[in-house]
């Protein structure tokens, strides 16, 4: 498998707390380059950012966008190198409202065609929430234009959801450009809502909930959901050839949790599996 890039949400906070540590990192464990998130882009001009990056033998292919953020991003990213700009996702609560998101996606996609981008949307589990006889996803699948939404599909966030992701992507060739590539144990139950792990929690100055030893301890062990590539319930070989199939450009890897107890070998290993794959 070639073209494999990380995305810098991987162990979140990593990136702003050592921006070259993290790029050295990548580079180390053999990525092509990186997808972007959360980036410290305020430190550098659009093509400082780029040079940064050729120093350490990457590139970013991609970056996750808040769509609060889009405007200001899409006169950031050209320079960048970066050749999608990505709706990390949505919060949908009607079918109603999965028809209106579609529209929107619409517009950011032709704006960014504008920029000389590609707009992509990245699914979570509730994406495969049912309205009717329709999900989310298939309604933003059904309802954006070819030539204007690309969409990333999330692997584990898809079999989470009970959804066989080499067989979504074969039933709707074409639509997928990035895959992002994380494994899970298992599909989620009720017990795997963060709302409930974190009820009670305080908020620190940045949102984020500030848990109690006993939340950790239990955060923790959910984390281990994120298993070793190849030891969850994903067949990564059945999707790369679905996905290989239909023309995808780039997998990119999300490390939400080291199973190895240290993030570079854990990125090391999953490279090393990815590149394994025939």
């Amino acid at each position: 498998m070639k073209d494999i890039y990380l995305i810098t949400a991987s162990f979140v906070g990593e990136i702003q707390r050592d921006f070259r540590g993290y790029l050295d990192m990548t580079r180390r464990a053999g990525y092509r380059g990186i997808e972007l998130f959360r980036c410290p882009y305020d430190q550098y001009s659009p093509k400082e950012f780029r040079a940064v990056l050729e120093e350490y033998g990457l590139t970013a292919i991609s970056a996750h966008v808040d769509i609060e953020d889009t405007e200001k991003m899409l006169g950031y990213l050209p320079e960048t190198g970066a050749r999608f700009i990505v709706c990390p996702g949505l919060r949908v609560g009607s079918r109603e409202e999965a028809y209106e998101k579609a529209g929107l996606l619409n517009e950011l996609g032709r704006k960014a065609k504008a920029a000389g981008l590609r707009y992509g949307y990245h699914n979570h589990n509730n994406d495969f929430d049912r309205y009717g006889d329709e999900t989310v996803i298939d309604i933003l699948l059904k309802n954006t234009d070819p030539e204007l939404v690309t969409f990333e599909l999330d692997a584990a966030w898809a079999w989470r959801a009970g959804v066989n992701a080499a067989e979504f992507v074969e039933a709707h060739a074409g639509r997928f450009d990035l895959i992002h590539v994380k494994e899970t144990a298992r599909a989620l139950g009720p017990e795997d809502d963060l709302k409930h792990i974190f009820a009670g929690a305080r908020r620190g100055p940045d949102g984020r909930p500030i848990l109690t030893p006993e939340m950790k301890a239990v955060f923790e062990e959910h984390q281990k959901i994120n298993c070793k590539l190849g030891d969850g319930i994903i067949n990564m070989p059945q999707l790369k050839k679905a996905a290989d199939a239909q023309g995808v450009q780039a997998y990119i890897v999300e490390r939400e949790y080291a199973y190895t107890g240290d993030n570079f070998t854990t990125i090391l290993a999953d490279r090393e599996y990815l590149s394994a794959l025939e």
